[in-house]
């Protein structure tokens, strides 16, 4: 267990305060004693509070009340707005960005923020002779600014940085990219993602790993300061009991609710649903590094033998729809192509014995099929989801031994390619493609600390994914990607199965909840109605 700020007595007396709840009938105690704080119950934690290590959402959602970059995102959208850079000019052959950054802003060690705190965070990542140097754990935010050779202070307020070539993503990419206190870095080194220190409306006081992390009010903070005085991120596993406590009062927003416990939210007077479209996807991915695979035709008969219909109707209870491809509707170089595979058992049989016919598929064999127990954004219910595809792959001749475990094991065993066919998804960082295309695909992101789960490579998506990275405009960029799409039809390295919707529960006096494109509740400008008539 580890714990960044206070010692027992502190954590005993904010934690009293803000959490606990009064006799049976009685309003909790927390909301009459702190009135500023908001508690927020979730089914897992983070995993690290140093935003280029993770890309685990419950880390993302913490860390961007810690961190902030040189752009960020207007309120609810994926629209680029300034940062902490007030402005930037591109030269006229894209390859240089010079960012001006917002004077007085200090971080939350007291530590002044320049333009060398800005080399310092790309450093890091980028510099493998740097001393703080990161290493796997920073392999994702390395792949997306891999195009970027150097970055220089031109003196305290300007910062330059040089691409190797266009790189139409690096915007959208910069608005999810922390700065982070140089000095804390060098203070913490590898302990700087339990002791983080940021620009940040918010700074972290509390957390006990596995149960409760505490933040409280930035007062030194350089924008509009937070409505809240602190928030409290509890983790409550049992999906019921999170629903109970919400209703009780003992918390005031719950994430991960159960599908078929969001229409009671909708009818109780007390509590509001929050939802909005997901930025996401839900998948079945094969692994394509092994043999039991390979064979396109055992692949195409998994996904002829998945009615997701019924996926989207039961375990998602109509708040998804069922998914084509990789993109969501929402983004901007969606492409549906003519290359789909509906549910037709028939077929799917039949493929399967086509590939038995000619060596390439076992059917005596028992494929490893990993599922995470953990409910996630994109994918509410997963065992359940889980057990409705292992029977319909069971029924067209596939059988597998089902896998489940918490998030941070299951990913574990993804990276390192235990699974024949692993349930998993993901919630698009930026408005842009790319960060699902070239994220998910490319086989530069199939080593290491992987996102290509599948372990798809093939050079010929790799040069059209680069080539779409420095394309000069929207419409050169789409062509591109159609293309792209096309082929990963075609090759099938995992089915597509969902684009959910974010659902948060929350109580009726906590106001102002606006959800993210990830889902996450904007908490700066939540505010509590205060108690009496209005």
């Amino acid at each position: 267990m580890g714990r960044t700020v206070g010692g027992a007595i502190l954590l005993v007396t904010v934690y009293a305060a803000l959490v606990a709840s009064c006799d049976s009938g009685a309003e909790p105690r927390y909301r009459r004693r702190d009135p500023g704080a908001l508690v927020v119950a979730q089914a897992t934690g983070p995993l690290k509070l140093d935003p280029v290590r993770v890309t685990d959402n419950e880390s993302i959602e913490i860390g961007a009340l810690l961190f902030e970059g040189l752009v960020r995102w207007k309120p609810g959208t994926t629209d680029v707005a300034p940062g902490l850079a007030t402005r930037w000019e591109v030269s006229s052959d894209g390859r240089r960005w010079r960012f001006f950054l917002r004077p007085g802003v200090q971080f939350h060690d007291g530590t002044d923020f320049d333009a060398e705190a800005v080399v310092f965070s790309f450093q890091r990542l980028l510099d493998p002779k740097h001393p703080n140097v990161l290493g796997d754990d920073g392999r994702y935010w390395r792949s997306l600014l891999k195009s970027i050779i150097k970055v220089t202070a031109i003196d305290p307020t300007i910062v330059d940085i040089e691409v190797s070539q266009p790189y139409a993503p690096l915007l959208g990419n910069l608005a999810m990219f922390a700065i982070v206190s140089p000095t804390a870095v060098r203070r913490w080194g590898e302990a700087f993602r339990d002791h983080p220190a940021g620009t940040g409306p918010f700074g972290l006081e509390t957390w006990i790993k596995g149960e409760h992390l505490i933040v409280r009010r930035f007062d030194r903070y350089w924008g509009k300061a937070a409505l809240l005085e602190r928030i409290v991120f509890r983790v409550v596993v049992d999906a019921r009991q999170r629903l109970v406590e919400l209703e009780s009062g003992s918390v005031d927003l719950a994430t991960s609710i159960l599908p078929d416990e969001q229409a009671y939210v909708e009818l109780h007077p007390d509590l509001l649903l929050h939802h909005t479209a997901g930025n996401d996807v839900s998948y079945l991915a094969f692994n394509m590094a092994k043999r039991t695979f390979s064979d396109v035709r055992a692949r195409r008969a998994a996904a002829h033998a998945i009615n997701k219909e019924p996926i989207v109707k039961l375990a998602y209870q109509g708040r998804a729809i069922a998914a084509d491809g990789p993109l969501p509707p929402s983004q901007w170089a969606y492409h549906r192509p003519k290359q789909r595979y509906g549910f037709d058992p028939a077929r799917a049989r039949q493929l399967v014995e086509e590939a038995v016919k000619d060596g390439a598929f076992d059917r005596n064999a028992i494929y490893k099929l990993y599922a995470m127990s953990t409910p996630r954004p994109y994918l509410a219910q997963p065992e359940r989801v889980a057990r409705f595809i292992q029977a319909a792959l069971d029924q067209v001749g596939i059988r597998t031994e089902l896998i489940m475990q918490p998030y941070p094991e299951h990913r574990a065993s993804l990276e390192r390619g235990e699974h024949d066919l692993a349930l998993f998804g993901w919630i698009g960082d930026t408005g842009d493609p790319d960060n699902f295309l070239f994220v998910l695909f490319h086989s530069d992101n199939s080593y290491g600390a992987a996102q290509n789960l599948a372990f798809y490579r093939e050079p010929a998506v790799d040069k059209l994914l680069i080539d779409a990275q420095a394309a000069s405009d929207e419409g050169a960029r789409t062509r591109l990607y159609r293309q792209v799409q096309v082929k990963i039809a075609e090759d099938l390295p995992w089915v597509p199965i969902a684009h959910s919707e974010y659902v948060v529960a929350g109580r009726t006096e906590i106001k102002n909840v606006v959800l993210s494109p990830l889902g996450h509740p904007i908490y700066a400008a939540i505010y509590r109605r205060p108690p009496g008539p209005q």
